[in-house]
């Protein structure tokens, strides 16, 4: 005697049914976590070590060199280029400062001690090879050095 789809369901077959979901659902989970051990690994991306670069303040073009720590110490030295009163008779003015940095989210953040128009975060814009525009509180062209 053969069953028709129109039967009512009976515990028995419930529980077949039951399995059979079971069964299928494990199956593809399964490979779905064999396609996802399958992936190459990403290793930790590099720290940033070094900033090196240019932008146009108020007082002129200014160099700068940020070097950064693994620990979130940073410490810059910079160049300005300009004919202002506070600079030395060849008119350029040269300093540096101490601070602190973190990268979020894609964003380089500084905190320098005493350059409070350079701190802030930055959105770092890939351009080739280890170039790079940083874009912030100022605008940086410059190069990015990954340790």
């Amino acid at each position: 005697m053969s069953r028709s789809s129109h039967e009512p369901v009976t515990g028995r077959r419930r529980l077949r049914i039951a399995a059979v979901l079971v069964l299928g659902l494990s199956l593809l989970g399964g490979g779905a976590a064999l396609a996802q051990s399958m992936r190459p690994l990403e290793g930790p991306r590099p720290t940033i070590t070094e900033f090196r670069g240019y932008a146009f303040i108020q007082a002129g073009l200014e160099d700068e060199i940020w070097r950064l720590a693994s620990n979130g110490h940073a410490t810059m030295v910079y160049g300005r280029r300009g004919g202002h009163a506070e600079c030395d008779a060849g008119g350029g003015c040269y300093g540096s400062d101490a601070g602190t940095w973190s990268e979020v989210s894609g964003q380089l953040c500084v905190s320098w001690e005493t350059r409070p128009e350079v701190s802030g975060c930055y959105t770092i814009l890939p351009e080739t090879g280890i170039h790079v525009r940083l874009v912030g509180p100022l605008t940086f062209e410059g190069t990015l050095e990954r340790g």
